[in-house]
């Protein structure tokens, strides 16, 4: 077995305790979504008004159904590009007579999966001990777990990011077949439920390879460019019959290079509890450095740090406390995991931090609001627990790395005990003879 594949096989063991994981995962998001359920307090202390948009939208679409399109269809919902979600819910409500706890089931299930699609992805390029960890971070992380259990559509656009960076990993990693087509399915949820990022990852993936496969060495690159021309031709296939043209053409997703358009909506999200800037004092990107640079700092603090101490005036801001001291924690974490990723797994993960760090910068330059932040961090906090799980280790190194190729070395020769045993009787049988002379 080679370097390159030293992390494809995944032993029984390993399996069974990402397995107990998911359970644990599945079990803490169904306990939640239930008392969400059954006592409505996100309703009574207002804590996420998307979930009876989404909850109205929901119902429209389904009386639509139900009555043969004799009532009018939702004006907000013009398309399944960047609407998927509300045509999610409103065919559930049809099939389920409105049933808002379904929904949170079938979201929870999605969350859970995110948890899978995250140890999979790690353990592509490091050992199973680091990858294990990121699975377990991943199953108890905050925002992840509370978000899958609201009628809302971070859990399946946090699936879609996560089975994007899985597929990419599994590209240069010389993964599993099954696990680089997670790349085009991944792409094709982020354009039904964010069709604006499905945009900018149209165009960040092909650098970030670009310049990975420009600036480092690797003994993989000619397996890469066979399934980059795969995974392209099947997403022609998958995106073709859908209008592909549309994922540049709805909404955002035709504005996402404006720089006006970037001003516009931060002018406008700089409203309620959440707003980071007193009236008229929003700085524009792009107008001036020193604007720049302050505008993109405050959204970056935010982005990871999620609340303002001076201004602790909402049931929500106080619910982030957990979630911000855990990020505290990983911070260094990710700088000492950053550093060992470029030392050891370059090939493998830089085209993936580079999208990370893409979408974080553009996230934080658009919004001057906390409250929106903290759920589309959703999108990439995989990766940052990833970097910080490897940051995590005190003795990371090649030779941590190669007992992850010793244990996949010995599950491999259980398939064939009886030859080497008797190399060894041999071996061990000519010691003895030499011995004796």
């Amino acid at each position: 077995m080679t370097g390159d594949d030293r992390h494809q096989v995944v032993t029984s063991f390993e399996h069974s305790r990402i397995m107990r994981v998911f359970w644990i995962g599945m079990t803490l998001r169904l306990a939640l979504a239930t008392f969400l359920q059954i006592t409505g307090v996100e309703k009574s202390l207002k804590l996420t008004k998307d979930a009876f948009l989404y909850d109205q939208t929901g119902k429209t679409i389904a009386e639509y159904y139900r009555t043969n399109g004799e009532t009018s269809w939702p004006a907000r919902t013009t398309s399944v590009f960047n609407h998927l979600y509300e045509h999610f819910v409103g065919i559930t409500y049809y099939l389920t007579d409105d049933s808002m706890f379904v929904v949170r089931i079938i979201n929870v299930i999605a969350g859970c999966f995110v948890i899978l699609a995250t140890w999979r992805m790690a353990r592509y390029i490091t050992d199973s001990e680091t990858a294990f960890r990121c699975g377990l971070w991943a199953c108890l992380f905050p925002t992840q777990l509370y978000y899958c259990c609201l009628p809302v559509r971070d859990a399946h656009s946090t699936l879609g990011m996560t089975l994007i960076f899985l597929g990419m990993t599994a590209m240069t990693s010389s993964g599993k077949a099954r696990h680089v087509l997670a790349l085009p399915v991944g792409l094709l949820l982020t354009a039904g439920f964010r069709t604006y990022v499905a945009t900018v990852l149209v165009i960040l993936i092909p650098i970030g390879w670009l310049a990975t496969f420009l600036l480092v060495r690797s003994r993989g690159k000619s397996r890469f460019i066979g399934r980059v021309a795969v995974v392209a031709a099947i997403a022609l296939a998958l995106f073709g019959p859908t209008g592909a043209e549309k994922i540049f053409s709805t909404g955002k997703a035709s504005q996402v290079t404006n720089i006006d358009y970037w001003n516009s909506t931060r002018a406008k999200m700089n409203s309620g509890g959440g707003a980071l800037y007193g009236s008229g004092e929003v700085p524009e990107i792009g107008e001036s450095v020193l604007g720049t640079v302050q505008g993109v700092a405050i959204g970056l603090y935010f982005f990871f740090v999620s609340v303002n101490p001076t201004e602790m005036s909402s049931v929500r801001q106080w619910m982030a406390i957990p979630e911000v001291l855990i990020v505290l924690y990983m911070i260094p974490k990710m700088y000492r995991g950053f550093r060992r990723v470029l030392k050891y797994h370059r090939f493998e993960f830089v085209s993936v931090l580079f999208v990370a760090a893409a979408i974080t910068f553009g996230y934080s330059s658009v919004t001057t609001n906390a409250g929106p932040l903290m759920r589309w961090r959703l999108q990439v906090v995989n990766i940052y627990i990833v970097v910080a799980a490897i940051g995590f280790s005190r003795n990371y190194g090649r030779e941590k790395l190669d007992a992850g190729r010793t244990v996949s070395n010995a599950s491999a020769a259980t398939a064939r005990p009886s030859n080497e045993f008797v190399n060894f009787q041999s071996n061990g049988m000519e010691s003895r003879s030499a011995a004796r002379v």
